[in-house]
């Protein structure tokens, strides 16, 4: 008696499964109907051209020509490939411009600040009766 109720079930499913199937392709096209047609776009490639130029060419300068000199340019440690990806500023002081080797120089640099300021003016610190 079970297996007489899973398959009525089952049939019940697949119907459906098959009526709603059959409705979606029946109501495509009045869908479709409400949508505007594509109206005939103007050339966008110029201006994206433009702009992607514009953005090559600020950044091609930046290692075209520069004479910095690191503290560390020349020497063997800049040519030993896993110690010189945490040293390029200092081999090559151009990563500076990077922002990948320049945040973490600028979060150093702030949160020493912010940690020497905190130390030596005592109003930065949190009131005890507070807590």
């Amino acid at each position: 008696m079970a297996r007489r109720t899973r398959t009525s079930t089952l049939s019940f499913v697949l119907a459906l499964a098959a009526a709603c199937l059959l409705a979606q392709w029946a109501l495509t096209p009045l869908s479709a109907a409400f949508i505007s047609p594509r109206a005939e776009q103007k050339s966008v490639e110029v201006p994206a051209v433009l702009g992607l130029l514009a953005a090559l060419g600020t950044s091609l300068p930046a290692q075209a020509s520069y004479n910095w000199v690191g503290p560390l340019t020349g020497s063997e440690i800049c040519s030993t490939k896993p110690i010189v990806w945490l040293i390029y500023p200092l081999c090559d002081p151009v990563f500076l411009v990077s922002p990948i080797y320049l945040f973490p120089i600028t979060l150093i640099a702030f949160g020493s600040l912010v940690t020497v300021l905190n130390l030596l003016i005592p109003a930065t610190q949190p009131d005890e009766d507070l807590r």
